[in-house]
């Protein structure tokens, strides 16, 4: 099973959730589904799939054919590297020159905290939510997953793995009961295991056990119409549940299922998930995820000056929905040359760093 293209459209629904979460007011119809932990938790899934998925199917041919595992992990960091760390610096770059013209805040901690990928800790040690890097506390949660996951996955002997990753699982869904702050509470690492390790099950199942898949796609069709019903009875104020990320989970890795065993046939869901836009957008997310807080910041100013004149006679609820119709394509062509001049360059370089031999 090589490249997933449904993936990128689900990588491009999550990275939208986020922008809504962002630039639409919290009192909105549709913030009121959490769009941006939504958003989050589908991108820990995904993450957890693909990452143990490279993981344990590159182990297997390097046992195979008698090459070093150690190997494997080397190549693995440098290709997260090229991946990951160029638009990440460049985004903290761009803050540092622009936080004064913009009249925000941005400090020394903060800065240290985004650089070391330690961004969910001083947002937990502080409560509170800064200007321009709110969303980089789920980057430093992935970073600190790479960090010690493919330690488990490449060397844990093969018969563990599956008890690793339910006990991954566990520890995420259960830390969640014991958080006591519910805003930053979450933003523990060890919150955050529930969602990767759901996606490294379906990895385990999908290099080892694909027989279990036609099994596993009942039981968490089950549990995502049981965490659906949950969402909606929240929302109508019925709160009794606080673990929306078990929840998001949950319905992220019934989508990622799904995709996994129906990619091939033609329903109104692949059908969907195989748009063209949207493959394209999944492509850029990375860059959309970076870049949506800032540009938001310089472009809110630009329009505050230049075009909110000419909508004054508008409901004001409806200039943030102008606002996104109009930027959100902005924004994308941004990323798109962001892609096609930084991103996709670098990742030519992958090739240095091939797997195997």
């Amino acid at each position: 099973m090589g490249y997933i293209k449904q993936l990128d459209s689900v990588r491009a629904i999550a990275v939208i959730l986020v922008l809504f979460w962002h630039w639409i007011p919290r009192n909105s119809f549709i913030n009121q589904f959490q769009t941006g932990p939504f958003g989050v938790a589908v991108f820990f899934v995904l993450s957890g799939f693909l990452i143990t998925k490279i993981l344990m199917e590159n182990r297997n041919r390097a046992e195979n054919l008698g090459n070093k595992k150690s190997m494997v992990l080397k190549n693995f960091y440098f290709r997260r590297t090229l991946r990951i760390f160029p638009i990440y610096y460049l985004t903290i770059f761009l803050v540092i020159i622009l936080y004064k013209p913009l009249g925000l805040h941005y400090s020394l901690p903060e800065f240290f905290s985004n650089i070391s990928y330690t961004s969910n800790f001083y947002l937990v040690c502080h409560t509170y939510w800064p200007d321009l890097t709110p969303h980089f506390w789920s980057l430093s949660v992935e970073e600190q997953f790479y960090l010690f996951w493919p330690l488990i996955i490449l060397f844990i002997h093969k018969n563990y793995l599956l008890h690793g990753i339910m006990f991954f699982i566990l520890t995420g869904a259960v830390s969640q009961f014991f958080v006591s702050d519910l805003e930053f509470g979450f933003l523990w690492t060890h919150t955050c295991f529930d969602a990767l390790g759901m996606g490294a099950l379906l990895a385990w199942m999908t290099v080892y056990r694909p027989s279990f898949l036609r099994k596993a796609f009942l039981i968490i069709s089950i549990m995502a119409a049981a965490a659906v019903i949950i969402i909606v009875l929240e929302i109508i104020g019925l709160r009794f549940f606080h673990q929306w990320r078990l929840l998001h989970s949950i319905i992220g890795a019934w989508v990622i299922c799904y995709i996994i065993r129906f990619r091939e046939t033609r329903s109104w869901l692949t059908i969907l998930l195989s748009n063209r836009l949207l493959i394209w957008i999944g492509k850029i997310s990375y860059g959309i995820y970076l870049y949506h807080v800032l540009y938001f910041y310089v472009f809110w100013k630009l329009f505050s000056i230049y075009i909110f004149p000419l909508w004054s006679h508008l409901d004001p609820s409806l200039i943030p929905w102008l606002f996104l119709l109009v930027n959100v394509w902005i924004l994308f062509f941004f990323c798109w040359l962001s892609w096609i001049v930084i991103e996709k360059p670098l990742l030519g370089f992958k090739r240095k760093f091939r797997y195997q031999d």
